[in-house]
């Protein structure tokens, strides 16, 4: 049996002192591998490098269970690149990340024992963690959120109750993007029933009756997307971008009747991404279905996010995301730091009683906090 570490990926690069704190997630998952570097340890750290490789780990799980020799070595080249990058770019902290294929796979330690190879200390994290993870990204991201959230990875779908900040019921089903399009191609009647099956173990589903239904992962957001350029919403923002609880079942309709070429004219959609969405649209309306949702709401934010906010103070977690971020670009792009709070100082009279003060204090009617 051949290395699935290539030879250039054994040579120890050169050490890197670091010189900034930067802190970097890889983050391994069924259909893609991906590095994102987040710059500081702000409520809202600006990403400075985002790059992902469709390497597809999870395909061959629903047929033997095992991960794909080829899908192995093009997973460990990108993440030996990713390896060098970080190193290169000095980020003092990177964490590794493996999610449902490699946690599942029957083959797992032939990976799990390539990737150390290439220098990477890799956590597999179990369905609880990646739920908890996931459900803490949204709440980093929408503080006041108040629902149930859904990740759907390509080998797993989690569900979280979450409230107040915390995070309450969660379960992992094997239901991911990649597992759906394999049963799909069996025949379209075979789809319905295996998502019906999986989602009768949700038994506490009707604590999200009539409350919003947050989902994160790359087959959902493509969806959102898609909604995006179908409506001509003028605002190509993925956060919090809400939709009606009906509009899977458009969107499924419109997927089966539009040309392919034309999904590829929306530029923020992958292509690699376009044959999971007739089956992600169909387990997004079974889903809002089954818990009772009151609307859908997507979040840019998940478990990397998710990841990082859990490390955070307590302080630092209950700053508003919005207002941070806003902070923070203004420190790093003013001329001088102070000129931002002079400026919202300067205005709050104008807008006193509709917002938030300069100090971060709640007004009345139109209060903000949902970065």
């Amino acid at each position: 049996m051949t290395s699935l570490v290539l030879p250039w990926a054994r040579k120890a690069p050169p050490p890197v002192v670091p010189a900034n704190d930067l802190a970097g997630i890889i983050d391994i998952g069924s259909n893609s591998v991906r590095l994102v570097v987040y710059a500081g340890r702000t409520r809202t750290p600006a990403v400075i490098f985002n790059e992902k490789v469709m390497a597809g780990l999870g395909r061959g799980l629903a047929s033997d269970g095992r991960l794909g020799e080829g899908a192995m070595r093009v997973a460990v080249a990108a993440l030996a690149r990713f390896a060098l990058l970080a190193r290169d770019m000095g980020v003092a902290d990177l964490r590794t990340v493996a999610t449902a294929a490699v946690r599942e796979a029957k083959n797992a330690d032939r990976f799990v024992n390539a990737v150390r190879d290439i220098g990477l200390d890799i956590e597999v994290i179990s369905g609880e963690a990646e739920a908890r993870g996931a459900a803490l990204g949204v709440i980093a991201g929408i503080p006041g959120a108040d629902g149930v959230v859904g990740d759907l990875g390509g080998g797993s779908l989690e569900l979280i109750r979450i409230a107040d900040g915390c995070v309450h019921d969660r379960i992992s089903l094997p239901i991911g993007a990649l597992r759906l399009d394999a049963v799909r191609k069996r025949g379209s009647r075979a789809l319905r029933p295996f998502i019906k099956t999986a989602l009768d173990k949700v038994d506490w589903a009707a604590k999200g009756q009539g409350r919003p239904f947050y989902m994160v992962g790359g087959s959902w957001r493509a969806l959102a997307q898609l909604d995006i350029w179908s409506t001509d919403y003028p605002l190509p923002v993925i956060q919090q971008y809400t939709m009606a609880t009906s509009a899977p079942v458009r969107l499924a309709r419109s997927l089966a009747r539009v040309n392919p070429k034309t999904l590829k004219q929306v530029t923020a959609i992958s292509t690699s991404r376009l044959p999971s969405l007739p089956g992600a649209a169909l387990l997004l309306g079974a889903v809002v279905k089954r818990l009772g949702s009151s609307s859908i709401v997507a979040s840019a934010y998940g478990l990397r996010e998710g990841l990082l906010y859990e490390r955070m103070s307590p302080a630092l977690q209950a700053q508003d995301p919005l207002l941070a971020a806003a902070r923070d670009e203004g420190a790093r792009s003013g001329r001088f730091p102070e000129h931002g709070d002079l400026l919202m100082t300067w205005m709050d009279d104008v807008f006193a009683g509709r917002g938030v003060a300069s100090d971060g204090r709640a007004g009345g009617a139109g209060q903000g906090g949902q970065g």
